[in-house]
């Protein structure tokens, strides 16, 4: 009988890296001309290891069974560490992980065993595999094609008289009043020296939208997202729409055709890295975000931080820096000059100190708002969350004076610069319930504009981004551009179409049901006698710890406080005091189906939960 060829190694290593594009085509779109290097990499390096271990063994298809495990562990290393977090010793993993590649190959390097049923098993799992990637993946990269952003022609005409314009995103700087009440820091210093140097600096600002990409493209296209909402559903998760939106904006369009040279800076972040403008400013080694989150799904980053003494946090320090060097360098371009420069800070991760000292956040890099501030424990989260932020803002504001002074001194003309941010921090942002005080902390956003010949009379306090270049427009070049109501309204990561109003985060539960039918909660309370303060709140609450991404109705929340032992009651304690009491009459009877829920609940209380569905 014919031996099986052994092609699963080689089908494994490119198998991870064409699910990641493909089954994240929507949240994060990705440019087809960043997977052939990832893909030939990782597709050289299983043959080259397939060759050495075959010379090893005298067997390629031993040789191929040690490379898939290697393979296997390689890529889901990452996701294991992100899995498990800070929930065992740092070292444990990659010993664990050694041990099991090591008898891995002890046990399929011995010899007169041929593996073959095992071969042709892992051939056909992985030949599936890859044409599934293959299957979701090409239509995503037909579709990232066609929307590929390509350099707009040469400009009609020139425009020198017109002043630069630079317009930087402080991703996450928050307003004044917020980061003296929520961050215990002044601010005001670096406020005054804006406003002496002829900066109009609000003191009401806030963002039109609670995410980057919806804010930007909003900013940049001088419009709200109604239309596109409207168009993609309340349900659809398709950021591809924004991310085109923000490459070939109306301002950047506007601009070329009056002469401008559009310049930009590399982020990191997929959307905002405008590679398609005139000039690109990036750092020799910079990762782009597919790169990122595909290293921090592997066990490349323990070999990087071992070998090379260098981190993705490094590189993501080093990009930042870079940004805040290099932008008055601008100013020796082809003028006029629009710079568009998206700096990911203070926003997480936080990788500066307060006098700009290296900080490498523990596991996985991450980008997105919570990174590593994922616990049960929300005091000590935001705690922590506080002080790092306040530190990287201190470091930051420090380097965006000496940027914003060095611009001013070498621009051969008064120049035109909006620092502005996204949006606010979220020290503990319930995404799928909000309260007020969150909403306000992550709307709440610096916004300073320096206009030369401005009398301070164009911008006023309370002026959101989508109504900055409007008014800049219509001073700069007469264009007829009214300004639009000044509105903001919030949206989750997993719905970011589905708006409502920052305005009224009361009717948020009731307008975004997304767990169905109404639910009753009864609650046994370990404490004293004490109803919580806002019981509709505290139910809430519990719906989030029992339905994590969920908000549902609550009907009615019954409370019993009660003595028990110091973990709190037991569900079956508590199913049989609640039907005792229904039995009483001191509680409605809801029926004999209920979930439960037992923990700390919302107040930090133990807390046992029967959840009842509704009468209806």
């Amino acid at each position: 009988m014919r031996k099986p060829i052994p092609i699963h190694p080689l089908l494994l290593a490119v198998a991870p890296i064409l699910f990641l594009f493909s089954h994240n085509a929507s949240r994060l779109p990705v440019s087809p001309n960043e997977l052939p290097l990832p893909l030939a990499v990782s597709f050289a390096a299983a043959l080259a290891l397939w060759l050495l271990l075959g010379a090893v063994m005298r067997n390629s298809r031993r040789a191929a069974l040690a490379v898939s495990l290697f393979l296997a562990l390689f890529f889901l290393y990452g996701r294991v560490l992100a899995a498990i977090g800070s929930k065992i010793a740092p070292w444990l993993l990659p010993v664990v992980a050694t041990a099991v590649l090591l008898l891995g190959i002890f046990f399929f390097g011995r010899p007169r065993r041929e593996f073959g049923g095992l071969t042709v098993f892992l051939n056909l799992v992985s030949l599936a595999l890859v044409c599934i990637d293959l299957a979701t993946g090409v239509p995503a990269c037909l579709r990232s094609r066609t929307a590929e952003m390509n350099k707009h022609g040469t400009a009609q005409a020139e425009m020198k008289s017109q002043p630069d314009i630079y317009y930087i995103i402080l991703d996450g700087y928050a307003r004044n009043d917020i980061l003296d009440s929520v961050y215990g820091y002044d601010n005001s210093e670096f406020i005054s020296w804006l406003r002496q140097k002829g900066f109009h600096v609000g003191a009401h600002n806030r963002s039109n939208y609670s995410q980057t990409y919806l804010s930007l493209a909003s900013s940049l296209n001088m419009a709200y997202l109604d239309t596109l909402a409207a168009r993609l559903g309340p349900e659809s998760d398709n950021r591809s729409p924004l991310l085109r939106m923000i490459g070939d904006s109306r301002v950047v369009r506007e601009l070329r055709q009056d002469g401008y040279t559009i310049a930009s800076f590399a982020s990191g972040y997929t959307g905002t890295d405008l590679k398609n403008a005139d000039i690109h400013f990036a750092p020799r080694w910079a990762l782009s975000e597919f790169q990122n989150v595909l290293i921090s799904t592997t066990a490349l980053p323990l070999i990087l931080d071992r070998l090379l003494r260098k981190s993705q946090y490094d590189l993501h320090r080093e990009r930042i820096l870079y940004a805040f060097e290099h932008l008055p360098d601008a100013a020796r371009l082809k003028h006029p000059v629009f710079v568009f420069c998206h700096i990911l800070s203070p926003h997480p991760p936080f990788v500066f100190g307060a006098k700009g000292e290296k900080v490498n956040p523990q596991g996985n890099f991450t980008m997105t708002e919570g990174g590593s501030f994922q616990s049960v424990d929300k005091e000590k989260v935001r705690r922590e969350y506080v002080e790092q932020y306040r530190a990287q803002l201190e470091f930051i504001t420090g380097k965006a004076r000496t940027m914003v002074e060095r611009i001013l001194a070498t621009s051969p003309r008064p120049p035109l610069i909006i620092l502005q941010a996204d949006h606010g921090p979220g020290s503990i942002l319930n995404w799928d319930d909000p309260e007020p005080d969150q909403l306000t902390e992550r709307m709440s956003i610096l916004n300073a504009v320096h206009l030369p010949g401005d009398t301070g009379r164009l911008f006023y306090d309370s002026i959101t981004p989508v109504n900055t270049f409007r008014l800049v427009f219509d001073r700069l070049f007469r264009d007829t551009l009214s300004p639009l109501p000044d509105k903001g309204w919030f949206s989750t990561i997993a719905k970011p179409y589905r708006f409502f109003d920052v305005n009224a985060p009361q009717t948020y539960a009731a307008a975004h049901n997304t767990g169905g039918a109404e639910i009753s909660i009864v609650a046994f309370i370990l404490a004293e006698p004490k109803e919580p303060s806002d019981p509709a709140l505290y139910a809430r609450r519990l719906v989030g710890l029992k339905y994590p991404g969920q908000t549902r109705p609550v009907a009615n929340i019954y409370v019993r406080h009660v003595r028990a032992k110091p973990e709190g009651v037991s569900v079956s304690q508590a199913l049989e005091w609640y039907r005792e009491s229904a039995r009483a009459g001191e509680l409605p009877d809801l029926g004999a189906d209920c979930d439960s829920f037992q923990g700390k609940g919302p107040d930090g209380q133990p807390v046992t939960a029967l959840f009842f569905p509704a009468p209806r």
